[in-house]
């Protein structure tokens, strides 16, 4: 019997929206630069311009699902070794060769509102390394 680690269509839906993520900074640049933000513009005005807060409003919905679908990643922990392989592989991947912004975690790995500003932290990769860790404990156990 093969099946597929539930993790790997997790793998794959944060991959895709990275990539609408980042396009969709990319367009608010590109919109600051079609303002003359900073230059032609102060940045304040361009900042309440339609094009610039629609831009914004894309990106920053972008990056709730891309960040809801972070937490996914740590809510499914891998079923085999090859989904465990995948996550650890995509996580490295994506930090070291990408501008991926993970969302950051309390010390229980959940989401840090942004009004808390003095909520003690922990990096996103402790809590991926940590569930690799205790799935491949897990199936160690049972083999």
């Amino acid at each position: 019997m093969n099946t597929i680690d539930p993790i790997i269509p997790v793998i794959e839906a944060h991959r895709r929206a990275w990539a609408v993520t980042r396009a969709a900074y990319e367009r608010q640049s590109a919109v600051e630069d079609e303002l003359g933000a900073g230059v032609r513009m102060p940045m304040g005005e361009a900042e309440i311009d339609p094009r610039w807060i629609a831009a914004d409003n894309v990106a920053r919905e972008a990056l709730a699902v891309q960040d809801d679908l972070a937490v996914k990643l740590l809510e499914r922990p891998p079923t085999t070794i090859d989904g465990a392989a995948a996550l650890l592989n995509y996580y490295v991947g994506i930090i070291t060769q990408s501008e991926v912004v993970f969302p950051e975690l309390d010390v229980n790995g959940r989401l840090i509102q942004p009004e808390s500003t003095c909520e003690p932290r922990k990096d996103f990769g402790y809590f991926i390394v940590r569930n690799v860790a205790a799935a491949l404990s897990s199936m160690t156990a049972v083999a």
